[in-house]
């Protein structure tokens, strides 16, 4: 059974010609479903496992990378349930999976090609692209068990935790695609130097990734960390792969 969850920002008017698209064509398809929208009222938590309790065993988020970013957390703590993503306008996460836009996303999903793929975990929180590290300068990064460690003394360095993707330059203009089904994330370790006219600038030359399944975070004064966008946690914090826990449904033209 289908469940669509609808965000909160789609019940301004300029979207309702977008939705009825969506739902018709759902219906064409015969995959159409109970559908919800979040609000301040209600907890996603609580309407998610509610929805899986009485059978729903397909959750679609219908919104942008911030609404993927609410719901798959939610859904890959439950057990044999798959998740489904309808992106309303353009977004990172949507191209990377191969999903596109409104209405045409539903063929997508009546296509059902389900890939078991990894996601990461920031303490408690799960993470689906990537934890970034802000403030870099005096940060340790311990990783696989000690087998090695990173440490930065520059507070514009740029560090990265990758299961999905990267920006290899602080900028949307050129993203490196992480394998997310090879049970590995990515430290992503960018410097800054000198460039032209004193200004600084991320160089890739001495740009440095180790692959690895676990690391501890540690700072001299508590850092926070940033996960998908998101403040979500303070150091110390252990970060890891959980391997493929999320079931999700993509499209052909998905790029891993």
């Amino acid at each position: 059974m289908y469940y669509y969850l609808y965000d909160s920002f789609l019940s301004d008017k300029k979207y309702v010609q977008s939705l009825a698209k969506i739902e018709n064509r759902l219906i064409d398809l015969g995959i159409n479903g109970k559908v919800e929208k979040m609000s301040v009222l209600k907890s996603i938590k609580e309407v998610v496992e509610d929805n899986v309790k009485s059978g729903a065993d397909t959750i679609i988020a219908v919104g942008n990378d911030k609404t993927f970013s609410k719901v798959f957390p939610i859904v890959a703590a439950q057990s044999n349930v798959t998740f489904g993503y309808i992106p309303i306008g353009n977004g990172t996460i949507a191209k990377i999976l191969g999903i596109p836009a409104t209405e045409k996303a539903c063929d997508v999903l009546s296509a059902r090609i389900i890939e078991k793929i990894d996601i990461g975990k920031v303490n408690n929180h799960y993470f689906f692209s990537s934890v970034e590290v802000p403030q870099a300068k005096d940060v340790s990064l311990e990783c696989n068990g000690g087998h090695f460690s990173i440490s930065s003394m520059n507070n514009a360095d740029h560090i990265q935790i990758c299961n999905l993707s990267y920006t290899p330059i602080n900028t949307e203009k050129h993203k490196n695609i992480c394998n997310p089904k090879d049970g590995l994330l990515e430290v992503v370790f960018t410097p800054k130097e000198k460039g032209a006219f004193g200004k600084d600038k991320f160089t890739t030359k001495k740009q440095s990734v180790f692959p690895i399944r676990k690391i501890k975070i540690r700072s001299n004064d508590t850092v926070s960390l940033t996960a998908d966008g998101e403040t979500v946690v303070k150091t110390p914090a252990t970060v890891e792969v959980l391997n493929r826990k999320l079931s999700i449904i993509v499209g052909k033209e998905r790029s891993f």
